[in-house]
């Protein structure tokens, strides 16, 4: 009897171990049941120093499901949270949240914690080093600590749902370490519901960082941000070794090299953070140049200057998009030439007015982009930044209906093979796959990230099973 209850226990042991085990394999994990349910994000950039732009009563909140400020820096000397001195500006930070929730209740708003600045700062990210006052508080646990806390507490009396890691970029071992730190004292100091994100670049590195192998702690950042905003956008800025020649400024694909958006969204999802918790940038600013020759205006022509100054934007090798526009829509009306180009391969445009050359992100653009994000399973997009849309809000408006029709429509699966081109690109790390053109064929080999997780956890549990049924023949034998 005592032989015979000891097996039934046994059976019944593997039985449930079995059933459990099955259920954790086929059925997904509590984070991604929580990752389905997630709602889509369709975020914008409000850069502070450029409210004259676009103030808060002109801005569409509808279009938006989060809207981050940006930002509220770290103080250089003192390594505490430093709030606008300016009185305007202090006042645009408390009424952030309550402006844009009186036109949209649904909104969440996020306050960035991060270098501010105006077009010089929305279109300077690759190649900009790191933060000095921000790598200064990271790198001491006690400045950590006080600086979580303050900025919290910043966050919920200013109305916010959330805070952003706006830390661009670490550069180096040794900051990254300290980066992946600091998220997560952060994740465990906001209290429950609290969002928590961070503003980042390319996953396993920084372009022209001053150190070698400069990677994300992805596990860490998988495990405590709600999700990671990736700046696919910055990759040709002026002063680098390309600059004496055009170039677009964020292309979707670049087969020559890893400067591309995909290649950036993609090394995320190489690195094991699942794609509900990856957000795409787009930007709204342009690249611009001075053309050695007029009638030379292709991609790759030769420049002699960063493109004129920009009376709204401020800034000097820049445009907004609402720039951009009023430069085409001037000389057509002056009756100058306009040279407008859609790149297939790369999925990008520029225009040309005379010597003024521009890489920039129309709505084609976009919508291609979107479609990209989309297959690739990705939580969402933002724009970077929001202030530099035109009048009529052009791109923000399209953005938002093309991802609402992608994510509705069966087309637009968690597929991230339909996004990898199948000829690789020279000069990228091995453990990387680059991305394809949105109109290649799905290769019947590729496989997404969360298909390969399922994979190996089906070995796991046949593994347990096998050892587990290993043991009970040894039991009964010894019966």
């Amino acid at each position: 009897m005592a032989a015979k209850n000891g097996l039934l226990l046994l059976s019944t042991i593997a039985a449930v171990t079995l059933s459990s085990l099955s259920l954790a394999a086929v059925a997904s994990p509590a984070t991604r049941r929580s990752q389905e349910s997630r709602e889509a994000v369709r975020a914008g950039y409000y850069l502070a120093a450029d409210a004259h732009l676009r103030p808060l009563a002109a801005l569409d909140a509808s279009l938006y499901t989060h809207l981050y400020y940006y930002a509220v820096a770290v103080h250089p000397a003192r390594r505490t949270l430093l709030l606008p001195p300016d009185p305007a500006a202090a006042s645009l930070l408390g009424d952030f949240s309550r402006a844009v929730k009186a036109k949209n209740a649904a909104v969440k708003t996020v306050l960035s914690i991060g270098r501010g600045g105006g077009a010089g700062g929305a279109a300077a990210v690759a190649g900009s080093g790191s933060d000095p006052a921000f790598a200064a508080m990271a790198a001491d646990p006690a400045s950590r600590a006080a600086f979580i806390g303050a900025a919290v507490k910043v966050a919920r009396e200013n109305g916010f749902d959330g805070l952003d890691v706006a830390w661009r970029f670490p550069a180096s071992a040794v900051e990254m370490a300290e980066f992946g730190f600091l998220v997560a004292e952060w994740r465990a100091a906001v209290p429950r519901g609290f969002l928590l994100t961070a503003t980042v670049y390319f996953s396993n590195h920084v372009f022209d960082a001053p150190f070698a192998g400069v990677d994300y702690p992805s596990e860490t950042v998988a495990r405590s941000l709600d999700w990671v905003n990736v700046m696919a956008f910055g990759l040709r800025p002026p002063g680098a070794a390309n600059a004496n020649a055009t170039a677009f400024d964020a292309p979707l694909y670049d087969r020559a090299s890893h400067y591309s958006a995909s290649y950036g969204v993609v090394s995320w999802l190489d690195a094991g953070v699942p794609a509900s918790k990856v957000v795409m940038g787009i930007p709204l600013y342009g690249r611009s140049w001075f053309l050695r020759n007029k009638a030379n205006s292709g991609v790759g022509a030769p420049v002699v200057a960063a493109g004129p100054k920009q009376r709204g934007s401020n800034a000097t090798g820049a445009m907004s998009y609402a720039e951009v526009q009023w430069l085409a829509a001037t000389a057509t009306r002056g009756s100058r030439a306009v040279i407008t180009a859609y790149d297939n391969a790369s999925v990008a445009s520029y225009v040309s007015v005379g010597d003024v050359w521009v890489a920039f992100d129309g709505v084609a653009v976009v919508a291609e982009k979107l479609a990209f994000a989309a297959r690739c399973g990705l939580l969402g997009y933002f724009l970077w930044p929001v202030n530099y849309d035109d009048a009529n809000l052009t791109v923000s408006r399209r953005a938002s209906q093309v991802w609402t029709q992608t994510k509705i429509s069966p087309e637009f699966k968690n597929v991230t093979g339909g996004a990898r081109q199948t000829q690789a690109p020279v000069q990228r790390p091995p453990a990387l796959q680059s991305p394809a053109p949105t109109t290649a064929p799905m290769s019947s080999s590729s496989t997404t990230s969360s298909f390969s997780r399922l994979s190996w956890r089906m070995l796991d549990v046949r593994l347990h099973l096998g050892a587990l049924l290993l043991l009970l023949l040894l039991v009964c034998y010894q019966i």
